[in-house]
């Protein structure tokens, strides 16, 4: 025989304990006697029969509710059931000894808290729709979202996410951080298939939950999942649950669901803009990149042009010169003719010097790289050269993917052209050092902090910007993706600073 049951008011919030039968109303003869005007003063009559349980409408002005319908006199009733009785709503459950009266967590939904909540569900709706026009960052509009959802769901937890192409589930937005998505696999196979949404009264009760470590571990009792769709596909959902049994009703889900259908295009619409963003910016990185190549081979096509013209040029007058010089029997004593003879056969050898270097820098291949350890690398071509060892080591990143040979002859090159114009090798210091994914080698004092390259407007006056040695050097640093780079307000090419990527790019 049923002796007790509790009514929680899901209005106020409050549980009352009540003795079989019970007839409520506003009489104070009422078992159970209520001040709402909108119930009878005999409105109700709540018994048992054969141990089962049944509630009677004592024709009362406003009727009786079980689950939304209204009942012509008696309806049987069950542990979870709603009653609504005028404008207030009740949830059936079973009577815990000793209690008396509980505080829970639940909607205000009597008479009273109806014109407030529509007014706060606009409100939200208002909120959401600005917010979300304004903030593209759904990151950052997840946690104004959720704090607005609990001022009418009052969830423990929510999220946003979005299927992915395996069928999974990738939350975009979460409140607080989960580590695990706690629905199961057969709910949301059947929201990703059928785009069905659904209302969960108690978690416990769900045969394909109740076993879940998620949910046992999360107290999930009662939950709200809706789907996101935008143009007749299901790419995601938004979900909020709660620790208490019955916290949600259909009006819930039907507003959740107008949620959703806001939400859907805009956070699609969002996500796409991210996309086209990302893409754009890739797109305008290699179209940098390739312009940037593009220019560097016409000015490489350029430069080999015209030093194939120039050597052409040069080479037949000089080797008249060398010709007729060597058959030459001139009038002067043999020490004038030795001195005349030999600054004459320098020249020749010099300009010849420098046709071999115009040929080399017309025909220089391209880089085949592999890994070179760098320190060593320089410190052989110092040595070459006859220069002290003055090589400083601020790295611990010294290999480098390069053409040894290639960036040997480099090296070589610019310790010339410094050493051409004067400088004594005793004073020369070479630092290698990190400048984010490039090797840094500085070769002499800086202390300037612009640099800038060879070909820049900034040195097209200085007359060592025409070096043949620093144009090859230069050449042979750009084919690895470097660059050489000079002090504009240096008087020399001294000092030098070389920049070498650590990854080849594609």
């Amino acid at each position: 025989m049923i002796k007790h049951i509790a009514l929680q008011e899901m209005g106020s919030g409050r549980s009352y304990r009540i003795s079989l039968p019970c007839l409520i109303g506003r009489s104070a003869e009422a078992d159970l006697s209520l001040s709402d005007p909108t119930l009878s003063r005999r409105h109700a009559l709540i018994g048992e029969t054969n141990n089962e349980l049944w509630i009677e409408d004592l024709q009362s002005s406003n009727g009786v509710f079980v689950n939304g319908e209204k009942i012509n006199d008696k309806a049987f009733l069950k542990q979870g059931d709603s009653i609504q009785l005028g404008q207030m709503k009740f949830l059936v459950s079973q009577a815990e000894e000793g209690a008396l009266e509980q505080t829970v967590i639940l909607h205000s939904l009597d008479a009273k808290a109806d014109w407030p909540l529509d007014h706060q569900r606009l409100e939200l709706i208002y909120d959401i729709t600005t917010e979300l026009s304004e903030n593209q960052n759904l990151a950052a509009f997840g946690e104004r979202i959720f704090s607005r959802l609990k001022k009418i769901f009052n969830q423990n937890r929510g999220y946003i996410a979005l299927f992915q192409e395996d069928g999974s589930l990738k939350p975009i937005c979460m409140d607080p951080a989960l580590d695990s998505v706690p629905l199961s696999r057969s709910i949301l196979n059947r929201l990703f298939q059928n785009g069905e949404s659904f209302l969960l009264a108690d978690a416990l009760s769900e045969v394909s939950l109740k076993e879940q470590e998620s949910v046992i571990g999360l107290r999930i009792r009662s939950a709200l999942c809706a789907p996101l769709i935008y143009r007749n596909q299901i790419y995601g959902l938004i979900y909020l649950d709660c620790n208490i049994p019955g916290a949600y009703q259909e009006g819930d889900l039907a507003f959740l669901k107008g949620i959703a259908s806001i939400l859907a295009p805009i956070i699609e619409n969002s996500r796409l803009w991210s996309d086209l963003k990302k893409q754009y910016s890739r797109a305008m990185d290699s179209l940098r990149e390739t312009q940037a190549r593009l220019i560097g081979m016409e000015r490489a096509a350029a430069y080999g042009r015209l030093a194939q013209a120039m050597a052409h040029e040069i080479r037949n007058p000089v080797m008249v010169i060398g010709g007729f010089v060597r058959r030459m029997t001139p009038s002067e004593s043999e020490s004038v003719k030795g001195n005349h003879f030999k600054a004459i056969m320098t020249s020749v050898e010099r300009i010849e010097m420098v046709l071999k270097e115009v040929d080399n820098f017309v025909n220089l291949p391209l880089p085949q790289r592999k890994l070179v350890k760098m320190d060593r690398l320089i410190q052989e071509e110092i040595e070459k050269v006859g220069l002290p060892p003055l090589l400083t080591i601020n790295t611990p990143h010294l290999m480098v993917p390069l053409d040894s040979d290639l960036f040997k002859k480099a090296l070589s090159l610019i310790f010339k052209e410094i050493l051409s114009s004067g400088f004594q090798a005793s004073g020369l210091e070479i630092v290698m050092q990190d400048s984010e994914n490039e090797l840094e080698i500085v070769i002499g004092k800086t202390e300037s902090r612009h640099f800038c390259q060879l070909f820049d407007s900034e040195l097209q006056w200085k007359p060592w910007s025409l070096s043949l040695y620093l144009n090859v050097a230069h050449k042979i640093i750009s084919d690895h993706g470097g660059k050489l780079l000079l002090d504009p307000s240096a008087h020399s090419a001294f000092p030098i600073i070389i920049r070498i990527p650590r990854t080849i790019k594609a």
